[in-house]
């Protein structure tokens, strides 16, 4: 499998060391090929496109490559937001998502109970309902809810004592679209689950190759 890590809107980047390199090394041992990608026509020759954290909005003609790519090749695309649409990263990312069911709200996920580092936007949650394969419970930092209309699937939820700023319990951080062909077209309301602070905390490892490999 090739993994492309968009380096194409001022995203959070793989190359940065300090952040990723635990994601970068955890994949290379599994054979998976994870390249930072300045190119964005480029990004479409590997199976699987990741947009972490996107500050620069997409023009028009790259979101209709994007919607090409998901309803006429086989991918997986994932986008990452941040809580409380920080850096504007939410629109960018809803401008695509939105047209296929997924809208990344401009609040922030707190639990008062199940948290760590005494900080209750850096929430755990065992509400997993796809790629939950040997995980039982993951952090998820700093997250924004998500709404998500009929035919998107649910990925990853807020336990019950999770509450969004608009007080809505237990709301959805991840969820995804699946296409006839098989591909899939993932979004993330937080950007941290799986840097160096996140990915060994937890089953994040695992969640996170699941995710990313594909197995639900």
């Amino acid at each position: 499998m090739r993994v492309a890590w968009s380096a194409t809107h001022q995203e959070f980047l793989l190359s940065d060391g300090y952040y990723f390199s635990g994601l970068y090394k955890e994949l290379s041992k599994r054979g998976v090929l994870i390249e930072e990608v300045e190119d964005f026509d480029r990004l479409f020759e590997y199976d699987v496109i990741i947009f972490n954290y996107p500050e620069n909005p997409f023009e028009q003609e790259e979101r209709e490559r994007i919607k090409k790519s998901l309803q006429e090749d086989k991918k997986r695309i994932i986008f990452t937001a941040h809580f409380r649409g920080k850096d504007g990263v939410a629109e960018i990312c809803n401008a695509i998502a939105k047209d296929f069911g997924i809208n990344i709200m401009q609040e922030a996920v707190k639990d008062e109970s199940y948290h760590l580092e005494d900080d209750n936007f850096i929430i755990t949650t065992n509400n997993i309902e796809k790629y939950a394969s040997g995980v039982k419970e993951v952090v998820f930092p700093y997250s924004a809810p998500l709404s998500i209309s009929d035919g998107v699937e649910i990925i990853l939820k807020g336990r019950d004592t999770a509450v969004s700023d608009s007080g809505q319990r237990s709301p959805i951080l991840i969820a995804q679209k699946s296409f006839e062909n098989g591909s899939k077209l993932i979004v993330c309301g937080g950007c941290i689950f799986w840097d160096n602070f996140s990915l060994f905390r937890l089953d994040n490892l695992q969640f996170v190759m699941n995710l990313i490999l594909g197995n639900e």
